[in-house]
């Protein structure tokens, strides 16, 4: 399902049932259970309130921090790619091209088959892997002859082995999601956010209707972004491996490729 669509469906649904549940309340609990002092109830839902703003603001940052990281290494390993290729025009015909030839390799699986496998396997992949290391190793065992070709081939080694670190740390993170105790503590802090409310005595009105829709909505919607920012390369907030494609598209473009 589309995301738009889904986290309407969520929000629309969370509404109803904060109606509904307050409906049903009202109706049927008897008033006395339901009348709280108002001035204490008042501190107390302010407490609760600002310890959920504190819990969701931690999931925030425990989900956000890991997809940052992604993008920022994808776009850290792409660009050290394009430069290496570039630093191999300097090298002889034979090692240029053997560097050039790997390098476009690696991005058209990192690019595509890998990056589908960590959408849906959070992992990478052998193959992807194997690329990486047979370029390092390849670089490594480059013999410069003069001296254009050793300040090449010291660029060359930097970017790579930059390029190198970028990949590890982004496949790092294919699997980084909010810590497991987290999700039940905001769901159940969810519930006891709206359901406070029904001890307000708050008769059975539209515009108090409205009230609880409004609360349930957006509190479904701020637990649907955490949901579907969790994981770097899935849901609806995924990452995209723009970055090595445009690489990719660069490096063809240069040399026709």
């Amino acid at each position: 399902m589309n995301t738009l669509l889904a986290g309407i469906a969520v929000v629309l649904a969370a509404a109803f049932a904060s109606v509904i549940g307050f409906t049903v309340v009202s109706r049927w609990v008897p008033r006395r259970w339901r009348v709280a002092d108002g001035d204490a109830a008042g501190t107390v839902y302010s407490t609760i309130g600002m310890v959920y703003a504190i819990l969701i603001a931690i999931a925030a940052i425990a989900v956000w921090e890991p997809r940052s990281d992604v993008g920022g290494n994808t776009e850290t390993e792409a660009s050290s790619l394009v430069e290496a290729y570039w630093s191999a025009n300097r090298l002889a015909p034979q090692d240029r091209d053997d560097v050039q030839a790997r390098i476009v390799g690696y991005l058209q699986v990192a690019g595509g088959t890998e990056w589908d496998h960590l959408r849906t396997a959070h992992s990478g992949t052998m193959t992807a892997e194997n690329l990486s290391t047979e370029l390092r190793e390849r670089v490594d065992a480059i013999r410069p002859a003069t001296d254009v070709e050793q300040a090449a081939h010291q660029m060359l080694a930097g970017q790579v082995s930059a390029a190198a670190t970028a990949r590890r740390a982004r496949i790092g993170d294919a699997d980084a999601r909010m810590p497991a105790p987290l999700w039940p503590i905001l769901l159940g802090g969810a519930l006891v956010s709206v359901g406070f409310l029904y001890l307000f005595g708050l008769r059975r009105t539209v515009p108090n209707g409205l009230m609880f829709a409004a609360l349930g909505g957006m509190v479904a919607l701020m637990l649907f972004v955490l949901y579907q920012v969790e994981l770097p390369y899935s849901r609806g907030f995924a990452v995209d491996p723009d970055a090595l494609r445009a690489a990719l598209e660069t490096l063809r473009g240069s040399d026709g490729v």
